[in-house]
């Protein structure tokens, strides 16, 4: 009962015990009132669906005031993770296309890498290559001459060889030709020497003159029985003196390698005035067969019938028939050592034109030849050398090749054959090769 109440009860002289009976009603409306609420709240309770209140979450529409600040809670930290898991995506995508974009980079540099280490090998080979072409060059033609003056009329050497005038007409030294000396030994070991005079012999001797200005090569053969002046030495290489004898003897006197080719070398530039000689190379004729084999063979005409061979006959020659070819000859016949030379000239203008065709097919073909013969050879030809000329066989065209016998005859002096030059016709094959008009 309010304040209120109880004054406006004093006023109207109610007793004490009135208004606390007036309170007490009140109290009782009060509690009524509350428990008629109550009653109300809880029948309203049973009458809601079960379902409803089972699956309220189900509803959309039913949301709880807490639920809802939680779903509110829970969808912003939803959306907040969901915009947080975008990003982390976003900068994962965005990491992955910078590795990607990284490893392609990587991926340029090894290409990069590569390219320029084919590059320096290339520049590198190449740079070989030139400087083996050049000092090769200089190896072959950079020599100085000393012509000597020829025992024939109206020749007259000037400037150590440089000029010669002869019959009135002036001619000049050609420093685009250099020469080779092949000789072809038939010693079957030329590893050593036990004796004077017996490092074998030089059966084959050949002055290949290369000109690479006209890029031709001449191939003058000596016969092995020129008379030639010959020094003499022991086996220790004692010089012992000079002798005039068949220049195929030169080889004898050495150690069947190096000292015999100098030896050989000295004699047969004594025989063509002195010409400049810096290369050699001396077969022995047991290295035929695997120089032959090596071209694939060599196809040949014989000019004479001799052992199987026989003439007007075409032969393709493999093995030891190749080395019988070039090797063989009648020793009751003083012309034998001529008509072998003649098969020889046949068998090498065939093995030349072969060797040319097949170092065009395969650079390499010549390094082969090279190695295979190497067991049976002794040589001055150096790698630059080498270099050069093949460069001169591969890119040049096709070398012409001229093979001739220096002018003489053959004659026999009671007790062996001597092959005497006609100095004359010489010279004037000499001149052809060596110079040019002025």
């Amino acid at each position: 009962m309010s304040k209120q109440s109880e004054d406006n009860l004093s006023q109207q002289g109610a007793s004490a015990e009135q208004i606390a009976a007036l309170e007490n009603v009140k109290e009782n409306e009060l509690y009524i009132s509350e428990r008629s609420a109550r009653d109300e709240f809880h029948a309203t309770e049973e009458e809601r669906p079960q379902s409803i209140s089972e699956n309220y979450k189900d509803y959309k529409f039913f949301v709880p005031v807490r639920e809802s600040r939680h779903h509110s809670s829970s969808s912003s930290s939803s959306s907040s993770s969901s915009s947080e898991q975008k990003k982390k995506k976003k900068r994962h995508r965005h990491h992955h296309h910078h590795r990607r974009g990284r490893k392609m980079k990587t991926w340029k540099k090894v290409l990069l890498i590569i390219l320029c280490v084919i590059l320096a090998i290339t520049l590198i080979l190449t740079t070989v290559a030139v400087v083996l072409v050049m000092k090769g060059r200089s190896e072959l033609f950079d020599v100085e001459l000393d012509i000597a003056q020829p025992k024939i009329a109206d020749v007259l050497v000037q400037d150590s060889g440089d000029y010669i005038t002869y019959k009135g007409r002036t001619y000049k030294y050609n420093r685009d030709v250099t020469n080779i000396l092949f000789m072809g030994v038939d010693k079957r070991n030329i590893d050593g020497l036990s004796d004077t005079g017996t490092g074998g012999q030089a059966d084959v001797i050949v002055m290949i003159a290369i000109n690479v200005k006209d890029h031709k090569m001449t191939m003058i053969a000596l016969p092995r029985d020129t008379m030639a002046e010959v020094k003499r030495y022991t086996p220790n290489g004692t010089y012992n003196g000079i002798s005039t004898m068949q220049v195929c003897l030169a080889y004898a006197f050495g150690n069947g390698r190096e000292t015999s080719c100098e030896n050989t070398v000295e004699s047969v530039r004594n025989v063509f005035y002195n010409i400049p000689v810096k290369t050699y190379y001396a077969l022995d004729l047991d290295g035929i067969a695997a120089m032959n084999d090596a071209v694939g063979g060599v196809d040949v005409t014989s000019p004479e019938t001799i052992d199987e061979f026989v003439e007007g006959d075409n032969y393709h020659l493999e093995g030891r028939a190749s080395e019988r070819f070039v090797r063989s000859r009648d020793k009751s016949k003083l012309d034998s050592s001529m008509q072998r030379l003649e098969r020889q000239r046949i068998y090498a203008k065939s093995f030349l034109t072969k060797m040319q065709s097949s170092l065009k097919k395969n650079p390499t073909s010549a390094l082969t030849l090279f190695n295979d013969s190497s067991p049976y050879s002794c040589t001055s030809l150096t790698a630059a050398k080498v270099t050069y000329l093949a460069r001169e066989l591969m890119f040049g065209g096709s070398m012409k090749t001229d093979i001739i016998t220096v002018a003489g005859n053959m004659t026999y002096n009671g007790e062996l054959a001597e092959y005497v030059i006609d100095e004359n016709a010489f010279f004037e094959q000499f001149l052809s090769v060596y110079y040019e008009k002025v």
